[in-house]
């Protein structure tokens, strides 16, 4: 059998059902083969958007998701994609076709030898979990399968296979390769007795603690663990926060649910977390878009627990936490499952007090507000929806802080590399997953610019998507940071300041995509009945004020001599008390 064949009769053996990617000379062989077997093809427009949509499928899907590209640029175009399934622990195979191997850069100290060739294995290696080169066909075969079980194995991520062109036609035996399957690894047994002491010690913190509290991150959904954290959270009536992806797990409205954390989440959420006595931390490291740079300041009065199955990261945390547990995540709820404690009447008695803290109305503008109207349309919409926030500024923060989750709805976002421009190619990954029929996406216009070409995609494929396009003049965020620190010079971010933008009106006309505007405060309800009943793909374009600020931020205290000393997430900005000041870096 053709090796390309084989590949494809792989990918759909081990369900890997859908490869995006961009057509090239290096693998025409490959994507001919994908639709001989009948394996779902996406072709972009950019390889970029490949990266970024196979990222975005392998989390709606809770499986892997698969990238095609050619050789030289084709690789390092979907570079940025494979970030974000690194740093976001994404199962993702990438795959890209080389030439002929004689014409290889492997091993050799030199630049290039063949037509647009690269070595790309040493490019990408720091930001896979396997990385290699097919160096003769009868390799094929082991290191695909080997591969696809390294991503699935332990905390997943992405790897990457290069094929050479002159191996895509070769013949391969399949006789003597029967089993095509990649049997799930045996979990190590990381239960040892160390770490069962580890775990006696935790149950022991929580069981006296009267205000505990969990925090829940994206390791919840990679362990495959929701329906477990759902009982346990039912049985002991612990509230929890969650991080930026772990956001959809519960509906924003469930009880026991008290926000986002970090830097750019919730005043309640935070809040929560500071005044709690025993955090554990499920799923998340707590990074520093979690606790601010004052990780030293993080929740003084609590006791700290975290259970993370990647032992290196443990080895690296900026929080000085009081117990370290290396285990399958799993293994460690299934003990906390069985574990018993009393509650407490006067820490459940605040948990509405902190919800009510994640949202007040914003100081009304003539334009309408970019924050009341995600809040207002994702309270009015009925049915399950999938939510992609773009990674680009205030769009960004907006897409968190203000929707309203309900039970079933996803939020997706390639929140660590927080890159403008992933919004509409992360939507293309999140409709092919055949997950959800009803999509919304949040970008802002200068993220919209960047990868634009991906709208001809969402036109050709018929996405039902409400794009709310939020238009506050340029780069705001970024402006925000010109004007704290370089008094207001806004070069590159506002049309003033040598940027342009185009009409997107004329955009989406261009690619025959519906367009609505809102520019007045006073449309936003009716817009947003008229948005409910479009079927997408639609544009609405949302004229906000160019100086908007977000909803919740990290606050700084003025100082006597004008500088700004940044203060610790137990109160953010706008204050309940109003004694610091407003600075938007």
């Amino acid at each position: 059998m053709k090796l390309t064949d084989v590949l494809a009769l792989i990918l759909k053996k081990n369900k890997i059902n859908h490869v995006f990617g961009l057509q090239g000379g290096a693998v025409v062989h490959m994507f001919d083969s994908a639709e001989k077997f009948n394996i779902g093809t996406t072709y972009v427009n950019h390889e970029v958007a490949a990266g970024l949509a196979a990222t975005s499928y392998a989390k709606a899907t809770n499986n892997m998701g698969c990238s095609i590209t050619t050789t030289g640029p084709g690789s390092t175009n979907v570079i940025t994609g494979l970030l974000a399934a690194w740093q976001d622990s994404t199962p993702c195979l990438f795959i890209s076709g080389n030439a002929r191997s004689s014409h290889l850069s492997y091993n050799k100290k030199v630049r290039q030898v063949g037509t647009q060739e690269v070595n790309i294995c040493d490019i990408v290696r720091p930001i896979t979990k396997f990385t290699d080169y097919i160096k003769k066909k009868e390799d094929f075969i082991p290191t695909l399968l080997k591969a696809i079980k390294i991503a699935k194995s332990g905390r997943p991520g992405p790897v990457w296979i290069d094929i050479p062109l002159e191996f895509q036609w070769e013949n391969i035996n399949l006789k003597k390769k029967k089993n095509l399957v990649v049997e799930k690894e045996k979990e190590k047994k990381l239960l040892n007795k160390k770490e069962l002491k580890k775990i006696s010690k935790s149950i022991k913190i929580l069981q006296s603690s009267k205000r505990p509290l969990l925090i829940l991150g994206y390791g919840i959904r990679l362990s495959n663990t929701e329906n477990l954290i759902k009982k346990i959270i039912l049985k002991h009536k612990i509230p929890f926060v969650t991080t930026w992806t772990a956001a959809d797990i519960f509906p924003t409205k469930y009880k026991y649910n008290l926000g986002i954390i970090g830097m750019s989440g919730q005043r309640g959420g935070n809040k929560a977390v500071f005044d709690s006595d025993a955090i554990i931390c499920l799923g998340t490291h707590l990074s520093i878009p979690h606790t601010t740079t004052l990780y030293d300041q993080y929740a003084t009065k609590s006791k700290k627990i975290i259970v993370n199955i990647d032992k290196d990261q443990l080895k690296h945390l900026n929080i000085k936490f009081d117990v370290k547990i290396n285990v399958d995540l799993k293994d460690y709820l299934l003990f906390l499952f069985k574990s018993k404690r009393n509650q407490n009447l006067l820490w459940n008695k605040k948990i509405q007090n902190f919800k009510t803290m994640n949202w007040y109305n914003p100081k009304i503008t003539k334009e309408p507000n970019s924050n009341i109207f995600l809040n207002k349309l994702t309270n009015k919409i009925k049915e399950k929806v999938c939510i992609i926030v773009d990674g680009g500024g205030t769009a960004l923060y907006a897409g968190f802080q203000s929707t309203i989750i309900k039970d079933n709805d996803r939020l997706i976002c390639s929140s660590a590399i927080s890159s403008m421009g992933t919004g509409l190619a992360e939507t293309i990954g999140v409709w092919n997953s055949n997950t959800f029929k009803n999509l919304l996406c949040v970008i802002g216009d200068g993220s919209i610019l960047m990868n634009i070409q991906d709208l001809q995609t969402i036109f050709h494929e018929k996405i039902n998507v409400k794009i709310i396009l939020v238009n506050n003049n340029g780069y705001l965020a970024i402006r925000n940071t010109q004007k704290e620190f370089l008094n207001g010079k806004y070069y590159g971010t506002h049309p003033k300041w040598k940027l342009s933008m185009p009409s997107f009106k004329d955009v989406a006309k261009s690619y025959k995509i519906k367009y609505i505007s809102v520019k007045k405060n006073f449309e936003m309800d009716k817009i947003i009945n008229k948005i409910i009943k479009i079927k997408g793909p639609l544009i609405c374009e949302l004229f906000v004020n160019e100086n908007q600020d977000i909803l919740f931020k990290q606050g700084y205290k003025t100082n006597s001599d004008g500088t700004f000393t940044p203060q610790p997430l137990s109160e953010m900005y706008p204050f309940l008390n109003k004694p610091i000041a407003n600075t938007n870096n």
